[in-house]
């Protein structure tokens, strides 16, 4: 068995493709990190973005290669989405199960820019009715925003049926797949997504600190930059550029972050999302079997269909801290405990109190490591 056994893959996919790695260690080798925007023009620089925004847009079905915008993260992007959109008066609607990558944004509109939220409800295992959704439309209701699974609970929203209604009523839809791009197939237009944000370093299997969003057809003219500075375009002008992607891309671009996205979705589809679907349901099911005997109580769904490869726990008889550290200490297995930087899904299991130990899985991870775990905890719960 190695050691570490690394079960935070819903933070961060530790291990990346011997490719990657490769084609990484070769451009750092190369000294060649010349960016495109910034004085000398590079001709590979230049086709190794563009073959990114090409890849991720049919990744995704974007409309267009200049509709794939590169960030630093999902965050980043939620906050320019969120800002950009978002004016005094206007109201949202969102889930209870989101991220603080949504949930902070929007708190802060509502002190400062006030605008009102409304949080669609979600039972205690993240399900959510999209029936709910149309009662709670209003004349000013402008966007609709919602994790596409949830990085607590595990649990897959129906997407498709959520932004069906919204898109109904002329609301603008974006989603957040932070713990599924990578894992489930995304496709903005039969999902009616307006706007798409991601993050590389999850299940997109990339570097930290490269991320991005994609836009649907013409609604990048109803989102203003929310930050703006130097593009390599249009430099006369004192006004930010209208034209994508260079209205959502001021500063100097991560282009080794954007290489190691452009190799990553290559292995990924190489290998077929079926694939890594198949692997990481079947060590879920594996990991939700070998729990049930143990004196734990299981967060979220336990369905791995209905499911992303998270399972979160709580025991009476340790404090999710002090299990997490046993499993450290004594068997070298990282998982994650607490709030998960997403209180509202803990609330709405039950959880904001004591928070919960989160066991997440990858492509990497493999049937050894989940039954190594199994044992761990039996073995320490049983004392």
């Amino acid at each position: 068995m190695k050691q570490p056994i690394y079960l935070n893959y819903a933070a961060t996919s530790n291990y990346k493709f011997e490719s990657t790695i490769q084609e990484l260690s070769h451009y750092l080798e190369t000294n060649n990190n010349i960016n495109t925007n910034r004085g000398l023009q590079n001709s590979d620089e230049l086709g190794l973005i563009f073959e990114t925004r090409v890849a991720l847009a049919d990744f995704f079905h974007a409309p267009d290669p200049a509709h794939i915008i590169f960030t630093a993260n999902a965050t980043t992007s939620l906050n320019m989405i969120l800002n950009g959109l978002l004016k005094s008066g206007d109201h949202i609607i969102t889930t209870q199960v989101e991220h603080n990558a949504v949930a902070r944004p929007l708190h802060l509109l509502e002190m400062q820019q006030n605008i009102s939220v409304t949080y669609l409800h979600c039972e205690s295992d993240g399900k959510l009715d999209p029936t709910q959704i149309e009662s709670l439309i209003r004349p000013e209701t402008k966007v609709m925003v919602m994790t596409h699974a949830s990085n607590v609970l595990g649990t897959i929203l129906p997407i498709k049926e959520c932004f069906k209604i919204a898109k109904a009523y002329g609301i603008i839809t974006v989603l957040d797949c932070a713990q599924t791009a990578g894992f489930l197939p995304i496709d903005m237009e039969t999902m009616s997504i307006d706007v798409l944000a991601f993050t590389g370093h999850k299940s997109l299997m990339g570097l930290s600190g490269i991320g991005g969003f994609a836009l649907a057809q013409n609604i990048e003219k109803k989102i203003d930059p929310w930050m703006i500075g130097g593009t390599g375009s249009a430099s006369l002008s004192l006004e930010q550029p209208s034209f994508l992607p260079d209205k959502f891309e001021p500063g100097t671009l991560n282009t080794i972050g954007i290489l190691s996205l452009k190799s990553a979705l290559k292995a990924i589809n190489t290998l077929g999302l079926d694939k890594i679907v198949t692997h990481e349901r079947a060590i879920t099911a594996r990991f939700l079997t070998g729990l049930k005997d143990l004196p734990i109580t299981i967060l979220g769904s336990v369905d791995p269909a209905e499911m992303v490869p998270v399972v979160s726990i709580t025991s009476t008889m340790f404090d999710p801290g002090e299990l997490a550290q046993q499993l450290f200490d004594r068997y070298q297995i990282i998982t994650r405990c607490g709030l998960h930087c997403s209180p509202l899904a803990h609330k709405t299991a039950g959880t904001l109190k004591t928070g919960a130990v989160r066991f997440s899985f990858g492509w990497h991870t493999t049937i050894d490591e989940i039954d190594y775990t199994l044992k761990a905890l039996k073995e320490i719960l049983s004392k």
